[in-house]
């Protein structure tokens, strides 16, 4: 009788199911697994008298599983686990489920987001928690919440954007962090340009201004005093070319706006920076030469910022042991930043005060096998404190190596290793010590 009943109810079920009308909903996937193993020494102090080596492993997994209901629309989500061997998850943050037993909870949210055809406008908008990348991460290249419009009118394209950078207090406005682009993209046969306008409304915020997110930075043009309507303003432009055989560009960006400081007075946003680069294919070798300039800030007596600063979410990696890199980690040490308080210049992923200059040399030695050497030249711009007492701006000569090797499919593991010669202004101290960085990732990309 029960079995009865159960074949009734199933009929009716799948009746019901057969009555509604079908929407079809396609499913893709795919994603990226790495392991990392990373040594490095005098990252931190850049002193050898002291202990600051480190030694880990490390891995990360990102799946992403995209609804498609039509060319018109899908539903786009993002998913990351990181974890470090051996590393217990309380008070880990993102890092957890490495030690024993490994159970952990740090799967994150990268990116959920909606894409939809506007329609009328035939335009693509891009709705919830995405990513994006402005002017090669000088401006933006992160997460964030927010809404992005789109459209192309062949062969230009116009992007219209919102970022919400911070809401953290839905009841007063002055809290919050709000910002705005419009990007218009130019390209033709080998010849492209883009044209940036980004607009960081911070409110009562002291973000974009050094002391606010360099930890330790000695350099503090407001004497401690908050401000009020803090407005950054960037201007950018992209100019490349591309080829067969070469590949070159140019990207600048000019800071503008200014706020108002509590107590009276006032600055405004004045630095700007610089960069250039080309890469040229020779049969199996590709050579490259470039360098960048950022300005420093020559006049710590007024509240201007004459340092080329950045909004929230600034993105650049450049060389290994300075700019991140692929083992991405700061110049300052993992999970520490600037003990001994070198902070009149930046390096990692928002340099300030700084430049270089490099040439590189990629050869393709087989079909699985890549070589690549580079050399860097660093210095700031404005000098800063190499010692008690002295100043100087150079900060010293950084070499790369990288042997890139596919092992089978799509799995490939890189080798690193890198080394800084460093000079009086890496830090604060007399007699800055040399860094080194080795390590190697194991990537399978699906």
């Amino acid at each position: 009788m029960k079995k009865r009943l159960m074949l009734t109810a199933l009929g009716v079920l799948v009746g019901l199911a057969a009555s509604l009308p079908a929407h079809a909903v396609d499913f893709k996937y795919g994603g990226m697994y790495f392991a990392r193993w990373q040594s490095q020494d005098n990252l931190t102090d850049g002193n050898d008298d002291t202990d600051d080596n480190g030694n880990w492993f490390d891995q990360r997994l990102r799946m992403f599983f995209t609804f498609v209901g039509s060319k018109k629309l899908q539903l786009v989500t993002k998913w990351e686990a990181d974890t470090q061997w051996g590393r217990e998850s309380q008070g880990a943050g993102r890092h957890g489920g490495g030690d024993i037993g490994a159970d952990a909870t740090n799967l994150e949210m990268k990116n959920v987001y909606l894409e939809f055809m506007v329609p009328g406008l035939e335009a693509t908008a891009t709705l919830g928690v995405q990513g994006t990348d402005i002017l090669s991460g000088w401006i933006f290249s992160d997460d964030f919440s927010g809404a992005v419009i789109s459209k192309t009118f062949d062969p230009l394209n116009v992007r219209l954007g919102y970022i919400a950078g911070q809401n953290q207090n839905v009841t007063d406005v002055s809290e919050n962090i709000d910002d705005f682009f419009l990007e218009l993209s130019y390209a033709q046969g080998p010849f492209s340009a883009t044209l940036v306008g980004f607009y960081q409304s911070a409110n009562n915020n002291k973000t974009s201004l050094f002391e606010d997110y360099n930890y330790d930075q000695p350099v503090d043009w407001l004497n401690g005093r908050d401000v009020r309507g803090n407005d950054l303003i960037d201007l950018g432009v992209n100019l490349s070319y591309k080829t067969d055989w070469i590949s070159a560009y140019v990207n600048f960006v000019k800071n503008f706006g200014s706020y108002d400081i509590v107590g009276g007075g006032s600055g405004d946003y004045k630095g700007w920076m610089v960069e250039a680069r080309g890469d040229f294919t020779v049969s199996q070798f590709v050579l490259s030469a470039g360098g960048f300039y950022t300005t420093g800030d020559d006049d710590l007596d007024d509240n201007d910022v004459d340092a080329f600063v950045y909004p929230i979410g600034r993105s650049y990696y450049w060389s290994e042991i300075l700019g991140l890199g692929t083992l991405d980690v700061n110049s300052f040490g993992f999970d520490t930043y600037n003990s001994v308080g070198q902070g009149a210049y930046m390096p990692g992923d928002g340099p300030s005060n700084l430049w270089m200059l490099t040439a590189g040399l990629k050869w393709q030695a087989l079909e699985e096998t890549a070589l690549t050497f580079n050399y860097y030249y660093i210095a700031t711009a404005e000098k800063v404190e190499s010692a008690p007492g002295k100043k100087d701006d150079a900060i010293g000569h950084e070499i790369n190596f990288y042997l890139d090797q596919g092992i089978v499919d799509s799995l490939s593991l890189r080798f690193v290793a890198a080394y800084l010669f460093a000079d009086d202004a890496f830090k604060t101290i007399k007699g800055e010590d040399d860094v080194y960085e080795l390590g190697a990732v194991l990537e399978w990309d699906f």
